[in-house]
C-alpha cells in the first residue's frame, strides 16, 4: 500500500480568485486536521480545491445532501471509479447522494469478490463501526435488493425509508456508510486516500458530535487515511481533538493570508479545547452541571442519560486520570467569568479512587459508591430491565461462561461476586453478550436505564447517595 499520505507535514493549494488568489500554504498538518472558520471563510473551497487535486485518492463528502436509502442498480458503474464519484460530488447539494451510498455498497462487494484473498472480517469491521457510531440501530451488508439491512435494535423495525429517521440519524447513518465504503475501496485498490469531510455537524446533537469525531480517528487508525475536516463547532474541534491527541492539528482559516499554519493538538491544547467547547459552557448557561468522567466508556453511559428526558447534564470524557487536570482548569475558567462559587459541575470519580483537596468552588469531586461504572450493569434494577434477577443471571452465565476461552473461569464463580465491589471490567462485554438478548452495547443500556427517573433501589445504592443528589438533585 501506498505510505504517502500521512508523512505529508505541508499542503499547497490554488486559492480561489474572489478570495485574492494566489495560493493557500497550508503548513505543519497532522494526519487529522481540522479547518475551523466562520462561514464564508473558504472552508468547503478549500476541501473541495484539495479534492481536485486528484479525484482517485481524494474524496469529497458533505452532509447538505439530498436523496433516499433505496438501491438504484445504475449507480453501481459510477461508484466504481474515483473520477465520476468526484463529478457528482463537486456541488454543495446532490439530490441523489444516498442513492450513490447504497450503491457504493453493491460497489464493494463487486471489487471485494474479484480479489483472490479479500479479507473475510472487512463486512463486520463495516458493521461494528456503524454499531459504534450509532448503538440504536443495527446495521448489516447483505445480498439482495437493497444489498443492506437496518433497524432499530430494541423494537426490531426495519428501515427501508429515510423518512423513518431523525435528521441526525439520516445523516450520520450515510455519512458514516460513505467514508467507510470509501475507505474499504481504498483498501481493497491498495491505495491510502485522503478524506475531505465538510461540516459534519449540522443536525446532531453534541454526543453524536462526540462519537462522529471518535468514528473519524478510527477510520484513520484502521485505513491509514488522511482526513480534514471543516467546521465551525467548537464540541467537533474539541472531539476530534480529545481522541486524536497529538496526530491532530487546528489551522484557524484567515482567507487574507497565504500561509496558514496548522496548530499541533498537544495536552495542553486537548484540554483547553475540551473545556472551551460548545458543550462544555452550554450548561451552566442552561443551569444544568457538567459532568466530568474518567473515560469512553463512563462518557458512553453518561452522554445518553439526557437523550431520555430524565435529568440534564453535559458529559465531557477526560481521559483516566487526566480528569484531575481537567477539574483544575475549569476551576480555573469558572473562577474568571463568574462572580461567586456555585455548582457548576461535577467530576464523577471511580468507588476505588480517593477525592483530592485541590478547590472545588465550581466542580466538586463526587464519587460511586460501588468499584466502578461496570458494576452499575449487575443492579437489580438494570437486571430487571434484561427480564432477569441475579438468580437468573448468574445461571445463564455460568452456562454460557464456556464460550468465552480463557474468561470462562472467572465467569464462572459469578454466584460467589460481591456485586458491588468486583472488578468485572474486563469481563463486562461478555456479560452484556450473555445477559442482553438486544445485544445493546453495555455502556447505552445503562445509560437508557439511569436516563428514564431518579434510581432507586440496588441502583441508586451503588451510584452512592452524593452522586444521586448531585446529578438528580435533593
Amino acid at each position: 500500500m501506498e505510505n504517502t499520505n500521512n508523512s505529508i507535514k505541508n499542503f499547497e493549494v490554488t486559492r480561489p480568485l474572489f478570495l485574492g488568489g494566489g495560493k493557500w500554504n497550508l503548513k505543519n498538518i497532522t494526519p487529522i486536521t481540522v479547518i475551523f472558520g466562520k462561514n464564508g471563510s473558504g472552508k468547503s473551497l478549500l476541501l473541495r480545491t484539495i479534492r481536485s487535486g486528484d479525484v482517485i485518492k481524494r474524496h469529497y463528502c458533505s452532509p447538505e445532501r439530498g436523496g433516499n436509502i433505496s438501491f438504484a442498480a445504475q449507480n453501481i458503474t459510477e461508484e466504481l471509479e474515483g473520477q465520476s464519484r468526484a463529478n457528482r460530488s463537486k456541488l454543495n447539494i446532490n439530490p441523489t447522494y444516498r442513492e450513490q451510498v447504497i450503491a457504493r455498497i453493491a460497489a464493494f462487494l463487486q471489487k471485494k469478490g474479484l480479489l483472490p484473498n479479500p479479507d473475510p472480517e472487512s463486512l463486520d469491521k463495516i458493521k461494528q463501526s456503524l454499531l459504534n457510531l450509532l448503538p440504536d440501530f443495527e446495521f448489516e451488508i447483505a445480498d439482495g435488493t437493497p444489498p443492506y439491512s437496518l433497524k432499530r435494535s430494541v423494537t426490531g423495525e426495519q428501515i427501508q425509508n429515510i423518512d423513518v429517521l431523525s435528521s441526525g440519524e439520516a445523516q450520520i447513518l450515510t455519512l458514516g456508510l460513505d467514508l467507510l465504503l470509501i475507505c474499504n475501496i481504498w483498501k481493497l485498490e491498495e491505495k491510502e486516500g485522503i478524506l475531505l469531510v465538510d461540516e459534519p455537524d449540522p443536525h446532531i446533537h453534541t454526543d453524536l458530535q462526540q462519537r462522529f469525531a471518535k468514528f473519524l480517528v478510527q477510520l484513520h487508525d484502521e485505513y491509514r487515511c488522511r482526513i480534514f475536516v471543516a467546521t465551525h463547532s467548537t464540541t467537533m474541534l474539541s472531539s476530534i481533538g480529545h481522541y486524536g491527541g497529538t496526530n491532530t492539528s487546528v489551522v484557524y482559516l484567515d482567507n487574507s493570508k497565504e500561509d496558514q499554519f496548522a496548530i499541533k493538538f498537544n495536552k495542553i491544547l486537548q484540554k483547553l479545547s475540551t473545556c472551551l467547547g460548545g458543550h462544555a459552557l452550554m450548561g451552566p448557561l442552561f443551569e444544568f452541571p457538567l459532568l466530568l468522567v474518567e473515560g469512553d466508556d463512563d462518557y458512553g453511559i453518561w452522554s445518553e442519560v439526557p437523550r431520555h428526558q430524565g435529568v440534564q447534564i453535559s458529559a465531557i470524557p477526560c481521559n483516566g486520570e487526566e480528569i484531575y487536570d481537567y477539574q483544575r482548569i475549569l476551576e480555573k475558567l469558572f473562577s474568571s467569568i463568574l462572580d461567586s462559587p456555585s455548582d457548576n459541575g461535577f467530576a464523577l470519580l471511580d468507588g476505588d479512587k480517593n477525592k483530592p483537596t485541590t478547590p472545588q468552588n465550581y466542580v466538586k469531586f463526587i464519587k460511586l459508591n460501588c468499584h466502578e461504572s461496570e458494576n452499575l450493569y449487575l443492579t437489580d434494577e438494570l437486571l430487571s430491565a434484561l427480564n432477569l434477577d441475579w438468580d437468573s443471571a448468574c445461571q445463564k452465565v455460568e452456562e454460557e461462561s464456556v464460550n468465552f476461552l480463557s474468561k470462562a473461569e472467572f465467569l464462572k464463580t459469578i454466584r460467589t461476586w460481591d456485586r458491588r465491589t468486583i472488578d468485572c471490567k474486563n469481563y463486562i462485554k461478555e456479560l452484556a453478550k450473555i445477559l442482553d438478548d438486544k445485544n445493546l452495547v453495555w455502556t447505552h443500556r445503562l445509560g437508557k436505564e439511569l436516563g428514564k427517573n431518579r434510581p432507586e433501589g440496588q441502583l441508586a445504592d451503588f451510584l452512592g447517595e452524593e452522586v444521586v443528589n448531585a446529578i438528580w438533585g435533593t
